[in-house]
């Protein structure tokens, strides 16, 4: 054991090399893509090309909705790991090859229109306890980069199942194999620090966007923490709201 004058204090570098990301080389991005294949009620699973599809739409979002400093770095990042071919999960939704992207992608969606539809009417018309708008600039940072932290965590692994007979049959899964576990949504909060600026109600609409599920058995301070964020900003609800209905109303689980 190296004894304690040796120890040294670990820098943004090391924490950049546990993760593992690469270097950084930011390029302009341009993004067309014509008449994007979509996935059929028929199809179990993303197509090589819907995959390929969502994630140009997912670049033209990004170029589209956030002009902040910093972006190009996240998408360069992005671009090293294995973002737009993971799942979203290992046994719940979008447990499929482009998963991520894809709910990534949903979730933004949903949140435009709940603050379209529910959230800036009430603002507008003063029935709402905020006041202030929400930028589509922080929705699309809070929401499509709000998983991140589930880049390089998921790997294609053997499982084993019963079929029908009661008899183990073997299939193509994911395990889950975390080589930075610092949490989730705090975690995707400090990815994304060290490329762009995060405004502070974008960071808390990140940290709490699974709201009591990440809560558990950590007890009162938590709970605490979560409503009172909620409290701070309409957006922390609007993304923890859009990631809950689009996890379970707009996107299926795969059996295997």
């Amino acid at each position: 054991m190296p004894k304690s004058g040796n120890k040294k204090r670990l820098t943004k570098r090391h924490w950049l090399k546990l993760l593992p990301i690469d270097s950084i080389k930011v390029q302009p991005t341009t993004v067309t893509y014509k008449n994007p294949p979509t996935q059929t009620k028929d199809q179990k699973r993303m197509t090589p090309d819907i995959i390929e599809a969502n994630k140009q739409r997912f670049i033209a979002l990004c170029h589209e909705h956030i002009k902040r400093e910093g972006v190009d770095k996240v998408l360069a990042y992005l671009e090293n790991t294995d973002f737009y071919t993971a799942p979203s999960s290992t046994n719940f939704h979008l447990n499929e090859d482009g998963g991520l992207c894809q709910h990534c992608i949903n979730v933004f969606e949903t949140a435009c229109s709940i603050y379209d539809s529910v959230a800036q009417p009430a603002i507008e018309n003063g029935t709402s306890p905020f006041q202030e708008q929400i930028s589509r600039e922080s929705i699309a940072i809070a929401t499509l980069f709000h998983d991140i932290c589930k880049v390089k965590m998921y790997h294609k692994a053997e499982r084993w199942k019963k079929d029908d007979k009661g008899k183990w049959q073997s299939y193509n899964g994911y395990e889950i194999k975390d080589d930075f576990p610092f949490g989730h949504g705090e975690k995707s909060c400090l990815m994304l620090s060290w490329y762009m600026r995060l405004k502070p109600e974008e960071m808390l609409a990140i940290r709490w966007h699974m709201g009591m599920f990440d809560v558990g058995e950590n007890g009162s301070t938590n709970r605490y923490s979560f409503f009172t964020a909620s409290d701070k900003s309409a957006l922390v609800s609007i993304v923890h709201a859009a990631d809950f209905l689009s996890s379970k109303l707009k996107e299926k689980t795969t059996t295997y």
